[in-house]
Parts: structure tokens; sequence; C-alpha cells
């Protein structure tokens, strides 16, 4: 029984140590270019941000035009790179 001990100290050290999750970002709005809505989040930190395919856009300012043209211009880039090929 002696030498599950270490094993189970480990156990209950890692379960401590285990990182707090952060609350999901709140919704303040939307932007929408052409038929797709990309919701817009706030973090605790302050800033704004879209989810565009998975990817977080931050806004450059905390307003919706700012993350309008944000958005604008991530997906002008993504279009140019997949140009490129």
């Amino acid at each position: 029984m002696h030498r599950f001990a270490p094993i189970a100290a480990l156990l209950s050290l890692a379960a401590c140590a285990a990182p707090v999750a952060a609350p999901d970002p709140s919704p303040l709005g939307d932007v929408q270019i052409g038929t797709d809505i990309y919701p817009i989040e706030a973090t605790e930190a302050g800033t704004w941000r879209v989810k565009v395919g998975g990817h977080p856009v931050v806004c450059a300012k905390p307003n919706q035009e700012a993350c309008y043209w944000s958005v604008r211009n991530y997906l002008t880039a993504q279009e140019l790179l997949d140009d490129l090929g």
C-alpha cells in the first residue's frame, strides 16, 4: 500500500496546480460583412475582439466601427494570402 503513496501525492499536487478557466467573453454586438455576421466579445483586459473562423481578431479600439475595420482588414489579408498560394 505504501507504493501508491507517492503517486497519490503527485496527483493531489497536480489537482491544486490546475489552471482556473477564465470566464467566457461577453458579447457586445455584431460585425456584419456581406451575409456573414461575427459576434464582438470583450475580454477581462478590456479589449474587444471578434472571432473569425475560430481565430480571434483584436479590434483596434473598443468600439463597433473599429471592430468592423479590423475584421475587414483581416479578411482582406487572408484573401491576399490565399491568392499567393
